[in-house]
C-alpha cells in the first residue's frame, strides 16, 4: 500500500502541506504503512491517526523535493519507520520544534525498546515545553497509560537485568517527568 495518508496524521491547518507530501513520497518512495495497526490520538481539538510502522524504501531522496514544513512532517512520519536508526535520526530533527503536532511522535518513541532513543529524549527534556506535553498527556490519558505500560514491558523483557532499580532506567525517569508535566500545567 502506498503511503497516501499523511493528512490523517497532522492537524487540518497543514492539509495542503500534507497532501503535497503525500504526492512527493507517493512518486519517489515505495512505502507501506501498517494500517491495521495505527495510533489514535487527539491534538488540540482534532482526532488524528498516526501509522504504527512505516516500511519505506528510498526515504532520504524525498527530502530534496520537500519544503521546510513538508520536511518536518515527513520527519515526524519517519519516526514511525521500521528501522530504529532512522527513527532516531528523525527524532533528532524534530526535538527542537515546539509545536503540538510534534508531541505524539516524540512520546510514541518513549514507549519503544531502543534505549538510545530514550536517552536522546531524556537529553532534550530541559528544552521541552511542559505545557505542550502536559496538555497532550491530559487529552490522551489512555494513550499515555498504554505507552507507559509498553515502556515497562520492554524494560522487564530487555533491560531489567542491567537496570534492576526503576530509577536507574531512562524510561522510568522520562515518564516521571511526563507525569510532572501533566500535573504542573
Amino acid at each position: 500500500m502506498k503511503m497516501q495518508r499523511a493528512n490523517q496524521a497532522f492537524p487540518a491547518f497543514l492539509k495542503q502541506e500534507a497532501e503535497a507530501l503525500d504526492q512527493v513520497i507517493g512518486q519517489l518512495c515505495q512505502a507501506r504503512v501498517e494500517m491495521h495497526r495505527f495510533i489514535e490520538i487527539r491534538v488540540g481539538e482534532e482526532d488524528l491517526i498516526i501509522p504504527y510502522r512505516i516500511y519505506d524504501l528510498g526515504y532520504e531522496t524525498a527530502f530534496g523535493y520537500l519544503n521546510e514544513t513538508q520536511s518536518l512532517l515527513y520527519s515526524c512520519l519517519l519516526t514511525r519507520h521500521h528501522d530504529g536508526h532512522v527513527r532516531q535520526r528523525q527524532l533528532e530533527r524534530i526535538l527542537s520544534v515546539h509545536a503540538p503536532l510534534i508531541v505524539p511522535f516524540v512520546l510514541q518513541l518513549t514507549g519503544e525498546y531502543v534505549i538510545q532513543i530514550l536517552e536522546t529524549v531524556e537529553a532534550h527534556l530541559p528544552k521541552f515545553d511542559p505545557a505542550l506535553y502536559g496538555r497532550f498527556i491530559r487529552d490522551n490519558q489512555a494513550y499515555f497509560q498504554t505507552t507507559q505500560a509498553r515502556m515497562i514491558s520492554y524494560w522487564d523483557c530487555y533491560y531489567r537485568h542491567s537496570y534492576k532499580y526503576q530509577s536507574d532506567y531512562v524510561g522510568f525517569r522520562l515518564f516521571a517527568k511526563f507525569r510532572e508535566f501533566q500535573e504542573s500545567c
